[in-house]
């Protein structure tokens, strides 16, 4: 009987596998020389030698499967921001902590089983200042069946970013005796790219729009408003909230929000969005 029953739990489970999709991604993580804001050029972080790097998306039950080649010249190592990793944190990412760095010009692959998860997430480099420096992009775990009803989905993220790497900021900090002080953030990318060559958002008259607001900033808080429209809260970082209304966002560094926004019953008008990097993570 004992061994009907382990056979019958091995087959649900081989069964539950079937249905979910491998998704399999490649990343070789480098440097590119390459002005991000518009102004400033230096050796942001890259993955296969392109900058944004593409946001992950994959539907909940699916295994990602992350390959990683280092081809920077110190160790690296990818976190998953909001997976619980039950059973499996030596796939977190932590480095020094969960486990060791990734060395140069060698390779790891990280194995995600997101079965018991679903909403915004975001994936970044966790050793030094390697964030910082442009290794992040969201990770949207498509959820099978909608929390509630909408008829499309975007996602909107916000990064800092300064004139130069973070460690040549930390430099100049020091040399003006601002050592306590984490470097302020003089401007923003908006979905990897300068604000100005940023697309726009397309609402068509009286549609219901998902908008997972994300902020994936290093140590800057960040307002989010849509002036003339509501916005109603449905989650926050990856996890369903009950519906509410509110007229704005503030956000710390890694928090989404995913919002419903229904568009006007015209297109003859359009709309700007507002947001503003206003204050440092660590107090003063």
């Amino acid at each position: 009987m004992l061994f009907l029953i382990w056979e019958l739990l091995l087959l649900l489970n081989s069964a539950a596998i079937g249905f979910a999709e491998r998704v399999e991604l490649f990343w070789d993580i480098g440097r590119l020389n390459i002005s991000r804001d518009g102004y400033n050029t230096w050796d942001s972080i890259c993955v296969n030698n392109a900058v944004p790097i593409p946001p992950v998306h994959v539907t909940q039950g699916d295994v990602l499967v992350l390959n990683v080649r280092n081809s920077l010249d110190v160790p690296t190592a990818v976190h998953a921001h909001g997976i619980y990793h039950n059973y499996t944190d030596y796939y977190d990412g932590a480095e020094m902590v969960t486990e060791c760095g990734i060395p140069p010009g060698e390779n790891f692959t990280y194995i995600i089983d997101t079965t018991t998860q679903a909403g915004d997430l975001w994936i970044h480099g966790h050793v030094h200042s390697q964030l910082t420096d442009g290794f992040r992009t969201p990770f949207i775990i498509h959820e099978k069946v909608k929390p509630t009803t909408y008829d499309k989905d975007e996602v909107l993220y916000f990064e800092d970013w300064n004139e130069r790497t973070f460690e040549d900021m930390v430099a100049i900090d020091a040399k003006l005796k601002l050592a306590n002080i984490p470097p302020l953030y003089r401007t923003m990318l908006i979905n990897g790219v300068n604000a100005n060559t940023s697309k726009s958002l397309h609402f068509e008259p009286r549609k219901r729009y998902r908008l997972r607001i994300m902020s994936l900033s290093t140590s800057s808080w960040i307002k989010f408003r849509m002036p003339g429209h509501t916005m109603h809260v449905i989650s926050k970082d990856g996890v369903e909230a009950v519906p509410m209304e509110v007229d704005g966002l503030d956000l710390g560094p890694g928090q989404r929000v995913s919002i419903i926004v229904t568009a006007h019953d015209t297109a003859e008008f359009n709309y700007m969005y507002n947001v503003t990097l206003y204050a440092n993570f660590i107090p003063l």
